[in-house]
């Protein structure tokens, strides 16, 4: 009991001394957004590898993986890995 009055206390001493807390206005979550959508998370990028090009493709040869762009179907020729 003595352990929880005194948490009690000093809570009640942190929320009296501490300085007057604001929330953001409501409107205000809607310039926030605006800026996420405007943001750009995915970037279209080429990936290069030995001074080749390679594009991903599904259905290649040697499965799914990196190929040299336009290899993909030219068996022994242009997989770079999975």
């Amino acid at each position: 009991m003595n352990r929880r009055l005194i948490a009690l206390a000093a809570a009640a001493a942190a929320i009296v001394a501490s300085p007057g807390l604001k929330a953001a206005p409501l409107g205000a979550a809607g310039g926030l957004g605006a800026a996420a959508d405007a943001a750009a998370v995915v970037d279209t990028v080429q990936y290069y590898w030995g001074g080749y090009r390679h594009c991903w493709y599904l259905d290649g040869w040697h499965g799914p993986g990196w190929y040299r762009c336009g290899f993909a179907w030219r068996r022994g020729f242009g997989w770079g890995g999975p």
